[in-house]
């Protein structure tokens, strides 16, 4: 296997192929940080890696698209049909080769972070999470482009395959998406071949253990069909054909069950074991004051979330399942606004975005919308709007508290003598804290309401705040 290795390393950097790779890669990755971390101030490298991501999709298939198919049309490959060496063994060191390459620019974009720490603080763990799952799209991508080239004798051919074949697993949540909005079988079975939405994982600051299972597997797999491509004709030259494809099929069979059997165990993992929060805040991580509110549920909640359950926010979704899991008394249920147009009618009069949550107790009811679960603010060197934060548990621990409370504390804002006006983002710490609040004119009341717990009146000095007994 090694000599093998050494052999496709020599060809990939004697020829142009090797040299061309790394460095339409490398270019791409270094205008991309450039553009992002250097220029916009990015502290992680995930916009960086999913911009590159549309490059390799067409490197990839450059790199792999000799790798078999020229011994085939060169007929080197009875070389390989009638070698001692096991063809995993061969397989293995021409995927090795491939690997190697890929791994250079992406090693050197390890350092990318430690160049950015000269400037200024940088979300490492977000930032080498991403590189993580860049490689290991970029091994499963490999892996496919070896498969293919093992089919056909024409490096063109292989090329145009593999780009063809990246490309859907790339767009596959759209094709998803256009197909059903709220899943069937076809749905389901096409969700297995959705490289990139694995990849996303990664790019959210989260060590996805059941995405890297499924690149693993993968890889894997796509390697081992390689080898059996190669065996049955290997085989055919001294035994009969017939015997050696029958037992291809059922090895193919058994790798596929196999293949699905493992990715089956992975995404049943509780959510605490399914990934790892690599942010700097823990956002994604369920805090101890919510495992407490948790704990002290005596009825039943339910979490309504508009949309369906295949089309949810993949970050959003893996917090309920951790809120799921934290207490029984909580159900999580998916209504898909193409099924049920009018269902958040029975809560609320104002429209409700897709992928809002719907909040409800057995006392009151709350709407969370999907806007707030995302603390964003706008970047006025691009004139976009930037993701800043991340506050799905503040949110929905919030509205458990709120409709689980005996009692809403009311405090009433004084107006009528020019004061100022509540602050926006005041007024939204008032109501995530559960407390309601209402302006009045003591012009119009002779003493203060009896609901109040507090009175507040804003000036020009300041605000004062006082409470009632």
């Amino acid at each position: 296997m090694v000599a093998i290795w050494k052999k496709e390393m020599g060809v990939l950097f004697r020829s142009v192929i090797g040299w061309l790779f790394v460095a339409a890669l490398m270019l791409f990755l270094s205008i991309y940080f450039s553009a992002y971390n250097l220029m916009y101030g990015y502290s992680s490298l995930a916009s960086t890696m999913a911009s590159s991501v549309l490059i390799s999709l067409i490197a990839i298939p450059i790199l792999s698209m000799r790798i078999l198919s020229e011994e085939r049309k060169q007929k080197t490959d009875q070389l390989i049909l009638t070698s001692p060496l096991s063809v995993g063994k061969i397989v293995a060191g021409k995927y090795l080769a491939l690997l190697t390459t890929f791994a250079i620019p992406v090693f050197a974009v390890c350092t990318y972070p430690l160049i950015l720490g000269a400037f200024g603080e940088v979300r490492y763990g977000e930032s080498y999470s991403a590189i993580l799952g860049f490689f290991l799209y970029g091994a499963a991508c490999i892996a496919i482009g070896v498969f293919i080239s093992s089919l056909t004798e024409s490096q063109v051919i292989a090329a145009v395959l593999t780009f063809a074949v990246l490309l859907l697993t790339y767009i596959m949540q759209g094709i998803i998406s256009l197909i059903s909005t709220d899943g069937n079988v076809v749905t389901h079975i096409l969700e297995q071949l959705d490289l990139y939405q694995r990849f996303y994982s990664f790019l959210q600051g989260t060590l996805s253990i059941t995405s890297i299972v499924y690149f693993v597997s993968v890889t894997l797999l796509f390697l081992f069909l390689t080898t059996q491509s190669i065996q049955k004709r290997r085989y055919s030259v001294s035994v009969k054909t017939f015997t050696m494809g029958a037992f291809s099929s059922t090895m193919i069979a058994a790798a596929l069950v196999l293949t699905v059997l493992v990715n089956l165990i992975a995404a049943n993992l509780p959510a605490k074991y399914a990934s790892i929060d690599v942010t700097k805040e823990k956002l994604y991580a369920i805090s101890d004051d919510t495992k407490k509110v948790a704990e002290a549920l005596s009825e039943d909640i339910t979490i309504y979330v508009l949309n369906a359950k295949d089309s949810q926010d993949e970050t959003v979704g893996r917090t309920l399942e951790g809120y799921e899991e934290l207490s029984s008394h909580i159900k999580v249920e998916y209504k898909d606004p193409v099924k049920y147009p009018n269902f958040y009618t029975q809560y609320t009069q104002e429209s409700v975005t897709r992928n809002s949550l719907i909040v409800v107790g057995e006392k009151r009811s709350q709407v969370i919308s999907y806007n707030d679960l995302y603390e964003t603010e706008f970047d006025y060197t691009s004139y976009s709007q930037t993701t800043t934060g991340y506050d799905a548990e503040g949110q929905i621990t919030s509205a458990i508290a709120f409709v689980t409370s005996d009692s809403i504390p009311k405090v009433y804002i004084l107006e009528g003598h020019d004061e100022m006006a509540l602050d926006a983002s005041f007024a939204s710490a008032l109501a995530k804290e559960n407390i309601e609040t209402e302006s009045i004119s003591l012009l119009q009341y002779y003493s203060i309401p009896e609901d109040a717990e507090a009175i507040m009146t804003l000036s020009g000095f300041g605000f004062f705040f006082g409470r009632c007994r």
